[in-house]
């Protein structure tokens, strides 16, 4: 199906979602068969995104990892604002997030001690190991 937003025609899966909101509430001609529609995409975004997938055993915690990994795949442009943003939540979130953080940095950095990377990751993996062993050569109970 197609839509025109600001003057340009989009197919359906062209539509971010701030788009399909702004052709859902904003004053573009949309017709019921094409506002059903759009709600209908909306429903399967958010179950795709946004729901665990019972079938594959998923809980929220996979649900969070699948949604920030699509983030940082194409949604996210500006990494220091986003950790900017993260610094102004709730002190208590903030200290959840941490152990997130490192707990992923502990898991990068035993991939590398196993040499489970490759050229895409080997930054990443490298660098937590260093990390972490620096962590250990302080003695910090990590």
């Amino acid at each position: 199906m197609k839509f025109t937003l600001d003057g340009r025609e989009y197919e359906d899966y062209q539509l971010s979602n701030e788009q399909i909101v702004e052709l859902l509430e904003g004053d573009h001609e949309v017709t019921d068969m094409g506002h059903e529609f759009l709600m209908k995409k909306v429903y399967e975004r958010f179950k795709y995104d946004l729901c665990a997938r019972k079938n594959e055993g998923e809980d929220n915690d996979d649900v969070f990892a699948r949604f920030f990994g699509n983030f940082v795949n194409g949604k996210c442009h500006d990494k220091k604002k986003v950790a900017n943003k993260m610094c102004r939540e709730h002190r208590y979130l903030q200290n959840e997030m941490f152990k997130v953080c490192l707990e992923y940095i502990k898991q990068l950095a035993e991939n590398c001690e196993n040499g489970w990377y490759d050229p895409r990751n080997q930054y990443a993996a490298e660098t937590s190991k260093k990390i972490i062993d620096y962590f250990k050569e302080i003695d910090y109970p990590y």
